[in-house]
């Protein structure tokens, strides 16, 4: 143990003396140019921490009105007043990140399932105090609990979700599945739900596309307290979907929501990617720059993390990313070319399923891998693996052939609380070669934080809403046979708990994230998966399960219209 440090000056060389190695960014080299920090420096976007090993973490914070490469220190205890330090170090922070600085801290004083304290400072004031708990050992029995969510539109609706996840004490980490920021608004467009929040980032334009704008963007998401205080709080990952760069985007293909253009669009997807990075409790490994897909082994489940919008070839049946995707057939959304992976995250993704020792394989996921079909055999959303049928068949017999068990996917995009269990068609039945498929997998899909769903677009008011969802919800379950559980009517996010009997998932809402007043928070539902059975259990739901209706979807309710 070293002897507390002083609060008001920085401390040189003390990671050497620990014993601990960090890495931080390359940008690191400048740090002898350093200098030091003007009067007006402020920590405004907090503290986050991410990627945890078993002895090791990364911490990050970032900076407004920065305009030099200054040094700031950092301190890690295991006491939150920090009566006792067992590190002082610096970190950089630069301007060519947004003001952003991170480090790796990897062995040494970090021991396994523990928990840690830490806070940065300019030397004339400090950041929030973070806290992180170090995954488990890999042979570890105790149950491993993982938060997940996404699509959280600022301008939608207020953060009463994170509210309420802030307010668990025991995460051991949370997973973002994509849509942290929205590139434009799209709240109430086509809607009876109105946009309730000002976005004060937005261009005249109201297409965020130089890094600049990027950056307000997130600087704006990240002026709210409740997502603040679960960055602050948990170990967070996040896996970039469409919105993080332009809606529907494919690969290097544009969407088709973008309105005047002002920028190519790979210039724009460079400034939408090196902004999430900025943003995010991440490195960068050397020579791979944009990749965000990997995997966490948290002892009792490993986290997979997938990106499916970087690598892949362009969606089926609506080349032009209509608002809504006409239909097609499986002789389109099958064909074998197609593929939402990449050739080099599908081995890796296949290796490491088929090598890894934790009992439960989470993949998280942009995009539902289950079907959604308007009517059977007939998917609704293109966009999700639904497009890319192929592919999904292709991983689902990787599973089979090598008898990996006890995989679930935990899914966002589509605004929607779901779950069911996973074939390789996506479907209870084959409606193509007439027989039943067996399932390999669940998945757990997770309603949005705010952004509108189908739903939004009929009701506004948390009564009009179930009622609208109820026959909706009805339609889900008796076309896809494969789903256990459908709820439009609510938003919020899903809780996983990994023990070596089991899996529990909690799907938490919130009453009404438009109002002031009805912001309550609720157990919606909660499920259960037995070791060795991909069959999703229904232990409890807050209300009745929306009966079995039968008929089409009508296509104006396209998951593809709810951006």
């Amino acid at each position: 143990m070293t002897s507390p440090m002083s609060r008001r000056r920085f401390v040189r060389g003390a990671a050497a003396g620990a014993g601990l190695v960090v890495l931080g960014d390359p940008l690191l080299a400048r740090a002898q140019r350093a200098v030091p920090f003007a009067s007006d420096i402020a920590f405004t976007q907090g503290v986050a921490s991410g990627e945890p090993g078993q002895r090791a973490i990364t911490l990050w914070t970032k900076l407004d009105g920065l305009d030099a490469p200054s040094r700031l220190s950092l301190e890690l205890s295991t006491d939150p007043g920090f009566g006792s330090t067992l590190l002082q170090t610096e970190v950089l922070a630069d301007p060519a990140n947004g003001g952003s600085a991170r480090t790796r801290l990897e062995n040494g004083v970090l021991q396994p399932g523990e928990q840690y304290f830490y806070r940065f400072s300019t030397g004339d004031q400090d950041s929030p105090v973070g806290r992180f708990r170090t995954a488990r050992p890999a042979d570890s029995a105790e149950p491993v609990k993982i938060a997940f969510f996404s699509c959280q539109e600022y301008i939608a609706g207020y953060y009463y979700a994170h509210r309420d996840l802030a307010a668990q004490d025991d995460i051991d980490l949370v997973v973002c599945l994509g849509d942290y920021i929205y590139e434009k608004g799209f709240a109430g467009t086509a809607s009876v739900s109105r946009p309730v929040r000002k976005d004060d980032s937005a261009p005249e334009t109201g297409e965020t596309e130089t890094l600049e704008e990027y950056r307000a963007k997130y600087a704006l998401y990240h002026s709210d307290p409740l997502l603040l205080e679960v960055r602050r709080k948990f170990p967070l990952v996040a896996i970039w979907d469409d919105h993080e760069v332009e809606d529907n985007y494919a690969g290097t293909i544009k969407g088709g929501a973008a309105e005047q253009r002002r920028l190519p669009f790979l210039a724009r997807r460079g400034n939408g990617y090196q902004a999430h990075y900025e943003a995010m409790p991440r490195v960068r490994a050397v020579g791979e720059r944009d990749r965000t897909y990997g995997s966490i082994n948290l002892g009792a489940a490993e986290v997979f993390l997938l990106d499916t919008r970087q690598f892949r070839t362009n969606q089926p049946c609506d080349p032009t990313d209509g608002a809504l995707a006409p239909f097609c057939g499986p002789w389109e959304y099958n064909r074998g070319f197609r593929t939402l992976l990449g050739a080099p995250q599908k081995a890796w993704l296949k290796d490491r399923l088929a090598a890894t020792p934790a009992p439960w394989k989470l993949i998280g996921n942009q995009v539902m891998m289950m079907s959604l079909d308007s009517t059977p055999g007939w998917p609704l959303n293109p966009d999700a693996w639904d497009g890319y049928g192929a592919e999904r068949a292709e991983l689902i017999d990787h599973l089979t052939r090598n008898n990996i068990r006890d995989v679930s996917f935990i899914t966002g995009d589509i605004h929607t609380f779901f779950a069911g269990s996973v074939s390789r068609t996506g479907r209870a039945k084959n409606s193509v070669a007439g027989r039943t498929d067996g399932a390999r997998a669940t998945e757990f899909v997770c309603g949005s934080i705010t952004s509108p769903g189908i739903v939004d677009r009929l009701a506004s008011r948390e009564r009009e809403r179930r009622a609208a969802a109820a026959p909706i919800d009805g339609l889900v379950l008796n076309i896809n046979r494969h789903m256990s559980y459908s709820n439009q009517a609510y938003k919020g996010y899903g809780l996983v708990t990994a023990s070596p009997s089991e899996l529990t998932v909690e799907y938490r809402a919130v009453r009404d994230t438009r109002s002031v007043q009805n912001d309550a928070t609720f157990l919606l539902a909660k499920f259960r998966v037995p070791r060795g059975i991909a069959t999703v259990e229904r232990t409890y739901s807050a209300y009745p399960l929306a009966p079995r209706q039968s008929g089409p979807l009508p296509p104006e309710l396209s998951p593809t219209a709810a951006v």
